[in-house]
C-alpha cells in the first residue's frame, strides 16, 4: 500500500497550488519532503531529492524556517550512522589523529555542511503521509461537514470500488490507491 504521495504528485500542481500547500504545510522532525535542486544553472534544470527533516530551524526575525536534512530517502544508513555515500572516505578525526601537528584545542569539530543537507521552507514541499492527509482534508472546507472513507473488501469483485474518499456534498474521489484518493481530494481544494 502507498503510504506518501511521490515527487511525480507534487510536479502535477499548479504553482499556486504549491504555494498553498506549502502554506498550510507546518515541518515537523522525521516526515518527508521534497526539495528541488538546480543541478544544472545554464540550462536551468532541476532535479527532486525526497529527504527526512532532521531538524526544523527558525532564526530570529524570519518567517521562513530552515530544513536540515536527517538523510535522502534514497540513502541506507548503518549501525555506525555513515551513508552509503561516506564509505571508503576517512573519518575527519582518524586524519587528525594520523597528523604529526598538535593542535591546541582538543574538542575542535569540523562539521562542512554538505550543499544538499540544508533547504528553506520556501524550496520544499512535503510529501504527505495518508495521516498528514487526513488531518488537513478535515481542518479544510471539504471535511467541514465530516468525510467518509471506504475501504474496498479483500476478495474484490468485478465492479467493485476502489478506495473511495467522500463528503457530504456529493464530492468523491475513488482510486486504487488511498493514497492517491486522499491526494485527488486534498489537490481540489489547494
Amino acid at each position: 500500500m502507498k503510504q506518501h504521495i511521490t515527487p511525480e504528485d507534487l510536479a502535477q500542481l499548479t504553482e499556486s497550488q504549491k504555494m498553498n500547500l506549502r502554506d498550510m504545510w507546518m515541518p515537523e522532525l522525521n516526515t518527508l519532503a521534497c526539495a528541488s535542486i538546480c543541478r544544472d544553472v545554464i540550462n536551468e534544470k532541476y532535479e527532486d531529492i525526497a529527504f527526512v527533516i532532521g531538524q526544523v530551524i527558525i532564526h530570529e526575525g524570519s518567517k521562513n524556517p530552515v530544513l536540515r536534512r536527517l538523510g535522502l530517502v534514497d540513502e541506507t544508513i548503518d549501525e555506525d550512522g555513515f551513508s552509503d555515500e561516506d564509505e571508503g572516505e576517512e573519518n575527519f578525526e582518524d586524519i587528525l589523529e594520523d597528523s604529526d601537528e598538535n593542535y591546541e584545542d582538543e574538542n575542535f569539530e569540523f562539521e562542512y555542511p554538505e550543499p544538499d543537507q540544508y533547504f528553506s521552507k520556501k524550496d520544499c514541499l512535503p510529501l504527505l503521509s495518508i495521516g498528514q492527509m487526513l488531518e488537513m482534508l478535515s481542518s479544510l472546507k471539504y471535511g467541514q461537514y465530516g468525510l467518509t472513507v471506504s475501504l474496498p473488501p479483500a476478495k474484490r469483485l468485478i465492479g467493485d470500488k476502489g478506495f473511495t474518499v467522500s463528503n457530504n456534498l456529493e464530492q468523491e474521489y475513488e482510486e486504487e490507491e488511498l493514497c492517491d484518493a486522499l491526494w485527488n481530494a486534498l489537490k481540489a481544494f489547494l
